[in-house]
């Protein structure tokens, strides 16, 4: 809807945007400089398999960047959706303390909550 008309150069901006921002939201929720390091490969995975995938096949990449850009900006709204949750949940881990057992309930709403968004960002880039 908002996306129809871009050029492959700005779907690589839109997805390089995109995964910086899902390498920060990883890294809000690391609690360790390894788990830090950690956060930021699936971006850099992503990154590396579009653009090989793109060479393999001789394509522009669109779709590639589309699906790209649309798992990251969705992971980084639901970060921001649970983040009372998630910080209760690394505040229990940096005291040493298990965190709270996710119950049927929550699992549901989670479930909710990621069609629910992975439906409204592709209407909205797509």
């Amino acid at each position: 809807m908002l996306t129809p008309d871009m050029s492959v150069a700005q779907w690589w901006i839109l997805a390089v945007v995109s995964g910086i921002a899902l390498a920060v939201a990883g890294q809000s929720l690391a609690a360790t400089k390894a788990q830090r390091f950690a956060a930021v490969l699936p971006p850099l995975a992503g990154a590396v398999a579009i653009g090989g995938d793109t060479l393999a096949r001789g394509s522009d990449g669109r779709q590639a960047l589309f699906l790209f850009t649309l798992v990251a900006l969705v992971l980084v709204v639901l970060r921001l959706l649970y983040a009372p949750y998630l910080a209760r949940q690394l505040a229990l881990y940096r005291e040493g303390r298990r965190a709270d057992e996710v119950t049927k309930g929550q699992l549901f709403v989670f479930l909710l909550a990621f069609a629910a968004t992975t439906v409204l960002v592709a209407v909205l880039i797509g």
